[in-house]
């Protein structure tokens, strides 16, 4: 891991992180904003989910602000820190979703940076979700093992066509058994 990428995650975590513990200490600034999606968080969790665990959702959109702050907290220190970093990174996107349409303009004439800076924040995230460093992901891999194994089979096939070609030389080059 470079010096680089380690500085540059650090900085993108630390905003996060700072925001997701300060809606977790002091929720109540954020409850108004947060109201119309958290009702419809709750009103969607009660139509989708089953209801004994539609019934773990909270009600309290205080208690919704705290676990999106928790959520962050979690996924920031992961990414800063290195340990699951890209898990981290999904994390910290999958909670800041609600934060940027929170920041939605809701009028031509609003001011309009607010929602360009949650956007370009949940696009830092989503390009630290899928660094890998420049080493291949799961996916390359599991391809990759797919064409190593064919190959292979190639190369088994084209081996045993040569020995039994070698076997009939041999068979034909030994003198008959009487």
């Amino acid at each position: 891991m470079s010096f680089a990428r380690f500085a540059c995650r650090s900085l993108l975590a630390g905003y996060f992180i700072a925001d997701g513990v300060q809606a977790f200490v002091n929720p109540d600034p954020r409850v108004a904003d947060a109201e119309p999606w958290a009702t419809k968080v709750v009103e969607w969790s009660n139509r989708v989910l089953p209801a004994d665990l539609a019934r773990r959702i909270p009600d309290k959109t205080e208690t919704l602000v705290r676990i999106h702050g928790a959520a962050q907290t979690v996924g920031g220190l992961m990414l800063a820190t290195g340990l699951f970093r890209r898990t981290g990174a999904a994390l910290v996107a999958v909670a800041y979703v609600p934060k940027v349409f929170a920041a939605r303009p809701t009028s031509l004439s609003a001011d309009k940076l607010p929602f360009a800076r949650e956007l370009a924040l949940l696009g830092g995230v989503l390009v630290a979700a899928r660094d890998t460093e420049g080493k291949p992901n799961l996916a390359w891999m599991i391809n990759d093992r797919r064409r190593f194994v064919s190959a292979q089979k190639r190369l088994t096939k084209k081996a045993a066509k040569t020995a039994q070609a070698a076997a009939k030389k041999v068979r034909a080059a030994l003198p008959a058994a009487s």
